[in-house]
């Protein structure tokens, strides 16, 4: 892997993605942030490529993992900069998703790395950062060990791979790096209530399928479908949904996969969800059109729901401790018209 390979390693996920940029100050984004709890240094906190030892309250984060940001402002924490992986078009704060425009470390002045650019180690360095965060993204042995060697670098854990490390493990992580251990486990003990709450309302829930699928966008032909241990997926999964055996028994390494046209059945189940990629209309648009999506049993009985990315669709993409309400809010009401109670 070259050193102009992306610490944040977006492969599939930059399909999932608009152009935007943004800048910043080099200035500290620490100042206005909340202070760690006493004794939480030092710290060590083992990672796939080796342990992180953090030996003071980091002043200076720089974020390059996907849905990262989200925990680290909800910790109260205002990073130097982050990756930028979505653009949300309204956005007052560049990159930044609807649910965390509010979040008061967002007021900070925050350098934004564009997702049309490709960061390099040297560019990182060059934010001087003290700690950086990197759980949610594709970083590999190399860059980590480039990093590392300079500055502590908060890799996905042991066992995980890349762009799937689940909620309650990145934010546990993030939470002990920045000092915040208690602050980050009463974050997710809100998201889980809030998540069984749902679930426990909606049992009808527990009764159906579901199969989350985009149109491919190799150029290809055919359909992408998420799978197992995506963040969309373990949201209709927190609610008691589940992939159809078929789904279940795509075979990849990774969280998305393809199906050809011809293999289109595959796709059916109680309801199947469309995140649009990019426009919403225009992918509504292009589906309708498309006789052999519109043949598949679930969209032809109209059991078929098409998000935004710049608001529920994104939020389930991020499923995190600020995500993971804002789609609650919105996509409720849509699962109860599908599924009533």
């Amino acid at each position: 892997m070259s050193r102009r390979t992306t610490l944040a390693a977006l492969t599939a996920v930059t399909a999932l993605t608009l152009t935007a940029c943004g800048g910043g100050s080099d200035e500290p984004a620490a100042e206005g942030s909340s202070t760690a709890s006493d004794g939480a240094f030092p710290v060590t906190i083992p990672n796939a490529f080796g342990e992180t030892t953090i030996e003071s309250e980091p002043q200076r984060v720089v974020v390059t993992g996907y849905t990262d940001v989200d925990t680290v402002l909800a910790l109260g924490v205002t990073p130097v900069a982050f990756q930028e992986f979505s653009t949300f078009p309204d956005a007052t704060v560049p990159g930044l998703g609807p649910w965390a425009q509010d979040e008061p470390a967002a007021e900070g002045d925050i350098e934004l790395l564009p997702v049309a650019e490709v960061p390099t180690v040297e560019d990182v360095l060059a934010l001087e950062p003290d700690l950086v965060i990197a759980i949610g993204s594709g970083i590999e042995q190399e860059e980590y060990d480039q990093l590392s060697q300079l500055v502590p670098v908060l890799a996905r854990p042991e066992g995980s791979a890349a762009f799937l490390v689940g909620r309650d493990e990145a934010t546990t992580m993030i939470g002990e790096a920045l000092g915040k251990a208690d602050e980050a486990q009463a974050l997710l003990e809100d998201v889980d209530g809030s998540l069984t709450d749902a679930a426990d309302a909606n049992p009808q829930f527990a009764d159906a399928t579901v199969t989350i699928t985009v149109p491919d966008t190799t150029g290809a032909g055919g359909y992408g479908v998420y799978v197992a241990g995506d963040t969309r997926v373990e949201f209709f999964r927190s609610l008691g949904f589940e992939l159809t055996d078929a789904v279940q028994g795509l075979e990849t390494d990774s969280f998305f996969t393809t199906v050809s046209a011809e293999e289109s059945q595959l796709l059916d189940a109680d309801l199947i969800v469309v995140p649009a990629l990019f426009d919403l209309e225009e992918t509504r648009a292009q589906l309708e059109a498309d006789p052999v999506f519109s043949a598949i049993p679930a969209v032809a009985a109209g059991r078929v729901l098409y998000l935004d990315p710049s608001a529920e669709g994104g939020a389930i993409s991020y499923n995190d401790v600020l995500s993971v309400p804002f789609a609650l809010d919105a996509l409720l009401p849509q699962l109860q018209e599908q599924f009533p109670g």
